[in-house]
């Protein structure tokens, strides 16, 4: 049993590196790698479950009631993919001009962060910065530009 459940651990593990590699862009890296911790997790606590006398079904039944939290469903839903993706690209097409245009005005950008709602509406903009300059200064320029409301737009320092 524990020579099946190593040589398992070991081939996910393999497995997982060789998905994180084909990841495209490192905006979804994190997310991948998070879901396959999750997983790692439930390998990992198997062992010890079955120490404890905890049958699979109670392992099944946990398993369940923490996807029933995660609703990948609609992931899968081709139209809701569909509307998803190309929020995605209008975020990281607005994050990277947002960006670029900061730096041709003389400001120290290291990343923007976008947040939006289901619709794909601009909830919020964070720019993450160093150098020092008036903060009014850089909001009102990307108010004027590309017409964000200056409540929603954060700027951190680093």
């Amino acid at each position: 049993m524990i020579t099946s459940w190593m040589k398992g651990l070991v081939i996910y593990l393999l497995l997982s590196g060789l998905v994180l590699k084909l990841v495209p862009g490192k905006s979804y890296e994190r997310y991948v790698s998070f879901y396959m911790g999750l997983i790692l997790v439930i390998m990992l606590a198997r062992p010890v479950f079955l120490l404890f006398g905890l049958s699979n079904k109670d392992m099944d039944a946990l398993i369940n009631k923490a996807d029933s939290y995660l609703d990948f469903n609609d992931f899968f839903d081709s139209e809701k993919t569909v509307d998803y993706s190309q929020s995605t690209y209008y975020e990281l097409g607005l994050g990277e001009a947002l960006k670029e245009s900061c730096i041709k005005e003389g400001y120290e950008v290291f990343d923007v962060s976008l947040i939006t709602d289901k619709n794909g509406n601009l909830i919020s903009v964070t720019l993450y910065v160093k150098g020092d300059f008036d903060e009014n200064v850089l909001k009102n320029y990307i108010n004027e530009v590309y017409k964000i409301d200056m409540k929603s737009i954060y700027i951190v320092r680093r």
